[in-house]
């Protein structure tokens, strides 16, 4: 089953850049006050949110869940590396939301929680790679 971590680490890989461009990208569209700018700005947010992030987040959690029940592994590093994903998904809802409310009425004041998103997500991916390299309670 080499396809399958294939599928994976590939939808790991569009995930994780997602989360780390999201919210720069949130935080950017902002910025600017031409109308032109921010509705096509706004559209591609939003694409990148729908079209990318979200397929990868499903794509990486199914083929991670098929994965470790495949292997029948069960260890604590795992459960640790499972909490951390789930802070994955918790930056990947916030980005969601995020985009809701600078599409309704744009706020000047977003880009500190566009910060702590971007830092959040880059900490979890790190926690996760790590957890994932040296399983540390093996």
């Amino acid at each position: 089953m080499p396809l399958l971590k294939l599928l994976h680490f590939a939808a790991l890989l569009c995930w994780c850049g997602a989360l780390l461009y999201l919210p720069a990208l949130i935080a950017a569209g902002t910025r600017r006050s031409d109308s032109l700018f921010y509705r096509d700005h706004a559209h591609l947010t939003r694409m990148v949110f729908t079209l990318v992030a979200t397929p990868a987040a499903l794509l990486a959690i199914g083929s991670g869940t098929a994965l470790f029940l495949r292997d029948a592994i069960f260890e604590g590093w795992l459960i640790v590396k499972l909490t951390t994903v789930a802070g994955m998904v918790l930056c990947h809802a916030w980005c969601g939301v995020l985009i809701l409310r600078v599409e309704r009425a744009p706020e000047q004041s977003i880009d500190l929680r566009c910060g702590l998103i971007g830092v959040a997500a880059m900490l979890l991916i790190a926690a996760t790679l790590w957890l994932v390299l040296a399983k540390p309670f093996s």
